[in-house]
């Protein structure tokens, strides 16, 4: 017999739905700046390689062609800018920071998932589990860090017409 009451089971419901959809979007957005990361390191290596080669291979020639040192003055700015916006952007900790936040959610996620297919015992357990639930709920929102609401709406919408079956199909059993 379960003693979940409507209200308990709506309540933990949304709650796995968010955890997921919050999951989701913190490990999606970590690995777009993952990619980020590498396209600006691979971008500034590449460049400062050709600027390095370029300068002690062709020392005479850029000394008596104008356009090549210009071309290989701009090679150098672009290189130097590239690894500066890779430091300044710091895509590899928000990657980390992100599939942390993303684990943490999953974490929640799957306690829900044991909450809700093995309830507990009576009601006061049940409000005391989602206290605490709620609690490290409060917690992970308030450290995780943002992401673009553009891209939050998008996977909420994507995940909206996809069902936890598990999850969504206790709410047939119990409800």
């Amino acid at each position: 017999m379960s003693v979940f009451t409507g209200e308990i089971e709506k309540l933990a419901t949304d709650w796995f739905r968010r955890c997921r959809e919050s999951q989701t979007v913190h490990y999606e957005y970590g690995s777009k700046l993952e990619k980020r990361h590498i396209w600006f390191g691979a971008a500034s290596m590449i460049l400062s390689t050709i600027v390095g080669t370029a300068v002690f291979s062709s020392w005479e020639l850029m000394s008596s062609d104008g356009w090549i040192r210009i071309l290989f003055g701009m090679l150098s700015i672009a290189a130097a800018s590239t690894a500066a916006l890779q430091t300044f952007l710091n895509f590899s900790d928000r990657s980390g920071e992100h599939k942390l936040a993303g684990a943490s959610y999953g974490a929640l996620r799957r306690e829900l998932e044991l909450f809700k297919s093995v309830p507990p015992k009576t009601e006061e357990e049940a409000l005391k589990s989602l206290e605490n639930i709620k609690l490290k709920m409060d917690e992970l929102a308030e450290k995780s860090p943002s992401v673009p609401s553009k891209l939050k709406s998008t996977i909420d919408e994507r995940l909206k017409s996809k069902g936890h079956k598990r999850i969504y199909e206790l709410n047939l059993k119990t409800g």
